[in-house]
């Protein structure tokens, strides 16, 4: 979650000041800003077609160090560029480098938490850790750029990321040290994110075989579809909206405007919360097509400053925005993994998580990169001329496809999968099978 913090705040530093910097130091368009904002999420895209096959080559933790240490690298000399054609290049090496992060975040959070309603509850957690970085980062480079200049908020990332990737590190050291001295060596080791787990000889033979081919099924790409929309129509405003509350609402400094484009991280963090409870009362499918509704309302509020008084359309637009992102966003990733461990019904629930994890995950972050690709590109191209209009058929196209998620029957496959879920330990049961001593036999309950 640490890593998730630090990685999204890095990003979305940027996000106040980046494109007046741009059009004042090189004459850059809007439409080149776009394209500057969509390599990123592009290249990540790209290499999560790949990054299943190199978690479970490589693991999570060797992915997730060597993602944050790119990032780290990338980011500095982002920082230190001053061309388009050097914002492109290390834009496009950061892409690469939040592939592995994000796809081994999820892929751990997956495996770990298997318990009744655990996996929402982090990610209501993971969500809020997000909203903290994505408050933070663009608060925190608004000060650094105005008081520092360009080069200032990407050093300081970037040294930040460095330490942490040290003390990961010096943790996973530590951890392997631990194991060797307490662990019996007469059984095969299975890693599962940070905790070892006995298994017989070819329990986890399907692992090899499940790839996101395998499990992109028409439900799996309908949930992903949720994610790009989610970062597709957020990133169609991010690059704009700096300008927009400029035009708006009048003058404003850096640091107004980064709190501004924060503000809809505190509906998304509550919202993001209240999902594992939310769950107890409705389906899954339910609460993200409400979301996708909501959302939709907030891009309508943010078009229709001259219906309704300017701060109450923009501040209302990016309440509600936050607020239906955190229904909609929480519940996408558990709702796959679910789905995809339905195509290997005759295999023990714990092995099925484990092994769908990481194609599940990439399809997830693939789709989310797909999005905030494709956005910045759309947006710069559709809202500049039309920014009243355009966030009405946005809205319009959430609410369509809101429809199809309440109407396409995932609700009424979630019964099953509640089922089997119903039968994966929880942190507290798998920690208490572990063997204290190798005379022990592990016996994995469900």
């Amino acid at each position: 979650l640490g890593a998730y913090f630090l990685s999204l705040a890095m990003i979305y530093q940027m996000s106040p000041f980046f494109e007046v910097y741009v059009r004042d130091s090189c004459g850059a368009s809007s439409l080149t800003v776009g394209f500057i904002f969509a390599t990123m999420p592009a290249c990540s895209f790209l290499g999560n077609l790949v990054m299943d096959a190199m978690i479970r080559r490589f693991g999570v933790d060797m992915m997730l160090n060597c993602g944050l240490i790119l990032l780290a690298a990338s980011s500095l000399g982002f920082g230190l560029s001053n061309s388009v054609a050097g914002w492109l290049c290390w834009r496009a090496i950061q892409g690469l480098a939040t592939a592995p992060i994000y796809t081994s975040i999820s892929t751990r959070l997956a495996r770990t938490f298997t318990g009744e309603g655990e996996f929402h509850r982090v990610m209501g957690l993971q969500e809020t850790c997000g909203n903290v970085g994505v408050t933070v980062g663009p608060l925190l480079g608004g000060m650094l750029f105005q008081y520092g200049g360009f080069p200032l908020p990407f050093i300081v990332s970037a040294a930040l990321h460095l330490l942490f990737v040290a003390v990961s590190l010096i943790s996973l050291l530590c951890r392997e040290e631990s194991k060797e001295t307490k662990e019996p060596k007469d059984l095969k080791q299975v890693a599962v994110d940070g905790h070892s787990l006995e298994a017989s000889e070819g329990s986890m033979s399907n692992e090899t075989t499940v790839t996101i081919c395998s499990v992109a099924t028409l439900q799996v790409l309908l949930l992903s579809g949720i994610s790009t929309l989610g970062l597709g129509v957020w990133g169609a405003f991010e690059p704009l909206l700096g300008e927009h509350f400029v035009d708006v609402l009048g003058p404003l400094d850096h640091t107004v405007i980064g709190l501004l484009m924060s503000l809809s991280a505190v509906p998304s963090t509550f919202a993001a919360l209240a999902v594992a409870s939310l769950l107890r009362c409705f389906k899954a499918s339910w609460l993200m097509a409400l979301g996708l509704v909501i959302y939709g309302l907030g891009t309508f509020f943010i078009g229709s400053w001259e219906l309704l008084s300017p701060w109450t359309s923009q501040i209302g637009g990016l309440l509600l925005i936050g607020l239906g992102w955190g229904l909609c966003w929480t519940p996408v990733l558990p709702s796959m993994v679910d789905a995809a461990m339905g195509l290997l019904p005759d295999t023990p629930a714990a092995e099925a998580r484990h092994v769908v994890s990481p194609a599940v995950s990439s399809i997830f972050n693939a789709s989310a990169a797909l999005g905030e690709a494709a956005g910045p590109l759309i947006g710069t191209w559709l809202l500049p001329e039309n920014f009243q209009l355009g966030p009405k058929v946005i809205a319009i196209f959430l609410v369509i496809y809101a429809a199809c998620t309440f109407l396409s029957g995932l609700h009424k496959r979630e019964g099953l999968q509640s089922e089997r879920r119903e039968r994966l330990p929880t942190q507290t049961r798998l920690r208490s099978v572990l063997p204290s001593g190798p005379s022990e036999n592990l016996e994995l309950e469900g």
